[in-house]
């Protein structure tokens, strides 16, 4: 948390039978953050006050996890993404950026595809489309295994599952243990996805099975990025160029970037202004 920073101002948008928890930053061009499910709106409090020095920055937590209602969870991307527009149309913002990372940049992705009107940019931080490549499905596939192994043995067991999950993800990488690895003095972040285990096992693990209409990417009428950290897995720079080419372009490498966004808030704010 920056020293100098507001505190936000929160509240609650009913969508439907759900309340979802939003925070807002700042003032100025508007930004919309999506997390992974283990990921609420605590979690980008350092990027969004970053952000809040020159936009209006909105941050939440997604159906299913922390302060939000969990009524038709776990869903997909879909239902997700209307959600989002649904936050979007209540607080009334316009010419919107998104930036969403990891399983939240497959719900990006799905609100440019659904809801484009009113959005200005869409910035997807390895969005986990895993059937973008074979390569990539491939990994989902050894994942899902090593997930559902252990939660045959261990029941519910969501944070040993996460821990499954990264370690499997990470098998291929050379002096890498775990994908979900906290840099030092970071840990706090751990704990905190942590106790939103259960949302992205149940909730994100299947979101990594969706596909995409490849005509219906390259006509979005949304400016649509696809971007990947020089420090992640190598599989999301494939995920990101792919999904780039379908719109003629190429993806957004972002220098020392891992996989989790909210580590390096400054890398993600600079990449977010560049675009907003």
């Amino acid at each position: 948390m920056l020293d100098h920073a507001a505190e936000p101002a929160v509240g609650y948008v009913e969508v439907g039978e759900v309340e979802l928890y939003y925070e807002v930053r700042g003032s100025g061009a508007p930004i919309l953050v999506i997390g992974a499910a283990d990921e609420d709106a605590e979690i980008y409090r350092g990027i969004a006050e970053r952000l809040a020095d020159t936009s209006t920055v909105v941050t939440y937590d997604r159906r299913g996890t922390g302060r939000s209602g969990s009524i038709g969870w776990p869903t997909d991307s879909a239902r997700h993404a209307d959600d989002a527009a649904a936050l979007i149309t209540s607080l009334r913002l316009d010419d919107i950026t998104v930036f969403g990372a990891s399983a939240g940049g497959i719900v990006a992705l799905s609100l440019a595809l659904r809801h484009p009107t009113g959005l200005r940019t869409v910035l997807c931080y390895e969005p986990g489309v895993f059937s973008a490549t074979e390569d990539a499905e491939a990994l989902r596939v050894r994942v899902e295994s090593a997930v559902q192994e252990h939660l045959r043995s261990h029941p519910q067991d969501w944070s040993g599952a996460t821990e499954e999950l990264g370690r499997a993800a990470a098998s291929s990488l050379p002096d890498t243990t775990s994908l979900f690895s906290a840099p030092p003095d970071k840990e706090w972040f751990a704990r905190r996805t942590n106790d939103n285990a259960e949302s992205l096992i149940r909730g994100d693990v299947p979101l990594t099975r969706e596909r995409f209409d490849p005509d219906a990417v390259a006509k979005s009428p949304v400016n649509l990025r696809f971007a990947y950290g020089t420090a992640s897995h190598p599989i999301f720079e494939q995920i990101a160029s792919h999904l780039a080419a379908i719109r003629g372009e190429k993806a957004d490498a972002i220098d020392g970037m891992g996989h989790l966004a909210f580590y390096q808030p400054n890398a993600v704010t600079t990449y977010i202004r560049n675009w907003t």
